[in-house]
């Protein structure tokens, strides 16, 4: 569903995979979870995402709100229009940082 890579020492990258869904939540969920202890600052690389469900807009949700509470930064690099169209349609984009899409 994702994979981490810590190519310098300030940033911490979450690559997205094309399908975040329920059958992938919770190792996503584990991945979130590690980025947080890091303190470092996130970024989501989400650029290849084709479909995600409620479940992984949840867990993202959470995520974000999380790292806002403890004062961790979180970038978005290239989200897809699949990814920012989802998150409208359930009103999260706004809770996400997503651009909201025309429909």
């Amino acid at each position: 569903m994702a994979t981490e890579t810590a190519t310098d020492t300030d940033f911490f990258h979450i690559e997205c995979a094309d399908v975040l869904d329920i059958s992938g939540v919770a190792e996503f969920h584990a991945h979130c979870l590690e980025a947080l202890g890091t303190q470092k600052t996130l970024i989501l690389n989400a650029s290849q995402v084709d479909r995600a469900d409620t479940a992984a807009l949840q867990v993202l949700s959470a995520f974000i709100q999380n790292a806002n509470a403890q004062q961790q930064t979180v970038q978005w690099e290239s989200p897809s229009e699949a990814l920012c169209q989802s998150a409208a349609l359930l009103g999260l984009s706004e809770i996400l940082c997503l651009p909201i899409t025309a429909e």
